[in-house]
């Protein structure tokens, strides 16, 4: 193994800034080559008028098609390449074909300047997605917190099941509350999904303000031993650790340290995701069980939205709209009171971090052995 399996690891792990010498231009652009080719050709296509014959609208695609084989092809020839060849490096020349070629189409076959200028925007605001999205591995980084909150639910539900009693204590109250029925459980659609997105933000907001007390000091190491130990089983092969001094790795870069950032947040972020949603189930299981129609119907005033009777036996249970948009009130506001309640208990709070500094302290590990032996 050498350098080039210790960088894949990186992106991997969500952190590809951590590979030397990586460039928007080799890097970056080039791995999001075929989304931005699926979106060139969509863009050929939809400068075609739908009022056209079938005929007209397949020559408008084709005519996409051609403009960007020709560019590709002509940018291949200039720089020594097969024709053909998928680019090695993506730079001011792809990015202007990517943008205005689409955008030169409603002008060339209807002279539709606001479809031009509207294609333009639209081309734009995609290629700094990909590049955000395709720069930080995000896709990558969402892949790996998902199998590392699996592989920690034990520890998810240890902290889960230490903050349940008083979770539970004001939340019961809440949901056998009247008032929250006719509230939460009457609540129109769109602004139920409205109070559950700002509980998400606030919950977001309050974790962002503790991630950089858990990155201070992440990546000092008091000796080359503790950065071995701490790199285990990662692909370091053929790399020797220094000896004497402590290890002194470069500082982090502003793009470096916005990968741990973002391991931080989307790692816990989905460990607040599973916790909400255990809390919705919770509250759905307890009302199936518990919460009858002539009871809705008392709280609310109007007879409730059935959407299913279950009999089993000599009970039925019924689950209504309402019962679904309680517990979903709920289990948003769960995810608000678990990152205040998790990240100012001192206890909880290591515990809540803690898997995440793991796996970061071993990323930041390998980054000082391989930064060693890279320019």
């Amino acid at each position: 193994m050498g350098h080039t399996d210790t960088e894949r690891w990186f992106i991997k792990r969500g952190v590809p800034h951590f590979i030397a010498s990586y460039t928007a231009r080799e890097d970056v652009l080039t791995r999001a080559t075929p989304f931005l080719v699926v979106v060139f050709l969509f863009s050929a296509a939809s400068a075609a008028d739908l009022d056209w014959p079938a005929w007209g609208i397949a020559l408008a695609v084709i005519a996409g098609l051609g403009l960007l084989l020709s560019a590709w092809m002509i940018i291949n020839r200039a720089r020594g390449r097969p024709r053909l060849a998928r680019p090695d490096s993506i730079g001011g020349v792809e990015v202007a074909v990517f943008l205005f070629v689409p955008v030169a189409l409603p002008l060339v076959f209807g002279g539709d300047l606001a479809g031009a200028g509207i294609t333009f925007l639209t081309l734009l605001g995609l290629l700094l997605l990909a590049y955000i999205v395709t720069s930080y591995g995000l896709i990558s980084l969402s892949l790996w917190a998902v199998r590392q909150t699996f592989r920690t639910l034990g520890q998810t539900a240890r902290l889960f099941t230490r903050s349940l009693p008083l979770l539970l204590l004001g939340f019961m109250f809440l949901f056998i509350n009247a008032e929250a029925w006719q509230a939460a459980g009457q609540l129109d659609r769109a602004l139920l999904v409205v109070a559950g997105l700002v509980f998400a933000f606030l919950a977001s907001l309050f974790l962002v303000t503790q991630i950089p007390r858990e990155m201070d000091g992440l990546d000092q190491f008091g000796s080359w031993s503790d950065v071995t130990e701490w790199a285990d089983d990662a692909p370091v092969a053929g790399v020797t650790p220094a000896t004497g001094d402590a290890p002194s790795p470069p500082p982090l870069a502003l793009r470096e340290r916005g990968d741990v950032f973002l391991v931080f947040l989307v790692s816990q972020g989905l460990r607040l995701v599973l916790v909400s949603s255990l809390v919705g189930l919770f509250f759905v299981l307890l009302g199936l069980l518990v919460i009858q129609p002539e009871t809705i119907l008392l709280w609310i005033g109007e007879p409730p939205d059935v959407l299913i009777d279950l009999r089993v036996a000599n009970t039925t249970f019924t689950l209504t709209e309402e019962l679904l948009q309680v517990s979903a009130f709920l289990a948003a506001f769960a995810a608000l009171y678990f990152s205040v309640y998790t990240t100012t208990d001192q206890t909880l709070r290591k515990d809540f971090f803690e898997d995440t500094v793991a796996e970061l302290r071993q990323n930041l590990a390998v980054r000082a052995l391989y930064r060693q032996s890279t320019p």
